[in-house]
């Protein structure tokens, strides 16, 4: 399998999952109580560095193929 092949892959199972992990942010923040606040916080920045990751593959993505 070609490196862009497989950057394809990851590029596709990360937005995955920063839909999906954006879905959870949403509902969480729609609840007020205190104890989910923890949880909010551990999940936004579990989003942030998913959405990093994502963008630097897309970057990736776009670099000359070298194979």
């Amino acid at each position: 399998m070609k490196i862009l092949e497989k950057l394809d892959i990851a590029l596709s199972e990360v937005t995955a999952a920063e839909n999906a992990l954006e879905g959870v942010l949403r509902e969480l923040r729609a609840g007020v109580r205190a104890e989910k606040v923890t949880i909010t916080t551990t999940v936004e920045g579990a989003f942030d560095r998913l959405r990093k990751s994502r963008a630097e593959l897309a970057r990736l993505r776009e670099l000359p193929d070298e194979e």
